[in-house]
């Protein structure tokens, strides 16, 4: 049924076509007759009503009267005539409308179960909602998800056409995004799991229902505009009040930043894309049933000789580092004291080339994985163990459940279990790996890099800019939330267990005995009352960085505290403990 305002413009219209100058005359005393000689009232009142709401008036100076037209039809500036408040025109009125609102309620809710479950699968995975490459990018595109929903919502009942060019756009950069992870083999591996695949699905079809929402409002809206007003229309009459102009805005702007943030997930999945070239140079051990897979390499095959070998542990940097900086060059080295040793290294889990693991990951659970992979590549010792850093921890768990296999351990400024527990297991420390591995995906670091800094994909991968990759992060906020509640129980243990007469060489830099509190105490007693006070072992302080093996008398000190291990078990020499400082 027609409203009154479309009824008074119908019959203003009217009345103007079929009056002429010769047919609107009127006697002064007679009443005013409209079209063909209908008598019908009109006062005073309903003049100005006509006058406010058609835009004619009746002219009544000097002479007949008559309808005249004050002005032409509207202009779209003079289009918007209907109240922004006006309930006749609210889209809530339409079925379909009040369901898909409902339905993205629903979707809403739904993204911030999932969120909430990979999050949670980050402390404790959940079978199921797992990736080999971590959680992360996961996440972010939940976030996403959730933030064009919610903000979808904040402005259901006022569509705009600049909203749906951005979430044009957003669609076009994650299909973009999706394509680029399954073409590339090494993106497809990490997060082209069946979880992973369907999160970016998901993330896209929410996008393309905010595209959809708006245009359903739109046309419900000019719909019930064209009833009120009774006639077919190009663009909306709606005034917007001032309040809502600047919801529009505020949602644009929010729309605007979630588009910059996708386009920057582009770029970096670009750059790791570009990565992706790089071959691991060893062998690629599937674990648990193929849950994930580790990188192991050894310099060559084994063989029945009986002579050791050095099997690397790194620290806060990758086995790669070192073996490229040192031991490589070492072994090659015919001058050299460690001349023609075969070694191995690998990295753990979240490292260079190695898939994250499920959590929680402690040190011994990370030790078991090693061992996996070490019978799976048919390696068996005996061992010297080399380890750096932290990686120290794992070395004297792996030599206690190994112990017949192990010849000696060789420390190079690793950290004592109690500067592990209170460094690593900091849970402000873990907290910040989580805020940096929920950047990672934006990869805002490696482009920078990339583009200012020269950095190359080696770099990216397991050289100095390794630490950007969200893998990284998600390993280290393991190994710190597992440190306090199984790692210091595992190493205490190994403590325990571990042979009295293992040989241990601890090398210590200066730089930093010098600049943190209780290190060379923490290194004395690695030496000497770690496993007991009859361990047989040694402690030289060298003048180098933390990185020992960058300095030629670090690397003079790490092959000779191997070669004296060597030459222990095969009679030739006796270590004793001593302590000696080399400048």
């Amino acid at each position: 049924m027609a409203s009154p305002y479309s009824k008074s413009v119908q019959q203003s219209r009217q009345h103007s076509r079929e009056a002429s100058p010769s047919e609107a005359t009127f006697s002064d005393t007679s009443t005013n007759t409209l079209h063909g000689g209908l008598e019908d009232h009109h006062d005073h009142d309903h003049d100005h009503e006509l006058e406010s709401r058609t835009g004619r008036i009746l002219n009544g100076t000097g002479g007949p009267k008559r309808v005249r037209e004050l002005s032409p039809e509207p202009d779209e500036e003079t289009r918007l005539l209907i109240p922004a408040d006006e309930p006749a025109v609210d889209p809530d009125q339409r079925f379909w409308v009040r369901t898909i609102r409902r339905a993205t309620k629903f979707f809403l809710a739904f993204a911030v179960a999932l969120y909430l479950l990979y999050f949670l699968s980050i402390f404790f995975t959940i079978p199921g909602f797992e990736t080999r490459g971590g959680n992360f990018l996961m996440l972010f595109n939940l976030l996403i998800s959730i933030g064009n929903l919610s903000v979808s919502l904040f402005t259901f009942k006022l569509p705009s056409k600049s909203q749906r060019v951005v979430t044009y756009l957003m669609v076009v950069f994650f299909l973009i995004n999706f394509i680029i992870v399954m073409s590339t083999t090494r993106l497809r591996h990490y997060e082209g799991s069946v979880t992973g695949i369907l999160i970016m699905l998901w993330a896209l079809f929410t996008i393309g229902w905010i595209v959809f929402c708006d245009h359903v409002v739109e046309r419900s809206r000019l719909s019930l505009e064209e009833q009120f007003v009774g006639h077919s229309l190009h663009f909306s009459r709606v005034r917007r009040s001032w309040r809502q102009w600047c919801s529009v805005m505020w949602t644009l702007i929010l729309f605007i930043i979630l588009l910059v943030l996708i386009v920057l997930i582009t770029l970096s999945l670009i750059v790791s894309a570009y990565d992706s070239r790089i071959a691991p140079a060893g062998t690629m051990v599937e674990i648990d049933d193929g849950q994930f897979s580790v990188h192991i390499y050894c310099s060559r095959p084994f063989d029945d000789s009986g002579d050791p070998t050095i099997l690397l542990e790194a620290g806060s940097t990758t086995s790669e580092t070192i073996v490229n900086e040192w031991l490589e060059k070492t072994t090659k080295d015919e001058g050299s004291m460690l001349y023609d040793y075969r070694y191995c290294y690998w990295d753990r889990p979240g490292y260079a080339f190695s898939d994250n693991a499920p959590s929680p990951l402690s040190a011994g659970m990370t030790v078991d994985i090693l061992s996996d992979a070490l019978a799976y590549t048919g390696n068996y010792g005996p061992y010297i163990l080399v380890s750096h850093g932290v990686g120290g921890i794992y070395s004297r768990i792996f030599a206690s459940r190994h112990a017949s296999d192990v010849e000696g351990i060789v420390l190079v400024d690793t950290m004592h279990e109690d500067y592990f527990i209170s460094h690593v297991g900091n849970p402000a420390r873990g907290f910040g790996y989580f805020l940096r591995g929920m950047i990672a995906p934006l990869g805002i670091e490696k482009q920078i890099g990339w583009i200012f800094r020269g950095r190359t994909s080696a770099d990216r991968i397991y050289g100095r800019a390794f630490g950007q990759s969200g893998h990284v992060s998600l390993a280290r906020m393991q190994e710190q939330i597992a440190a306090r509640p199984f790692t210091r129980r595992e190493i205490g243990v190994a403590r325990e267990i571990l042979p009295d007469d293992m040989p241990v060489a601890v090398i210590t830099s200066v730089q930093m005995a010098e600049n943190v509190k209780s290190w060379a105490e923490q290194q004395r007693k690695l030496a000497t009352g770690w496993v007991s006070n009859t361990t047989i072992g040694e402690w030289t302080m060298v003048n180098s960085p933390h990185e020992v093996w960058r300095s030629d008398k670090g690397k003079e000190e790490i092959a000779k505290a191997v070669s004296m291990i060597a030459a222990r078990n095969r009679g030739h020499k006796v270590m004793e403990t001593h302590f000696q400082t080399s400048k």
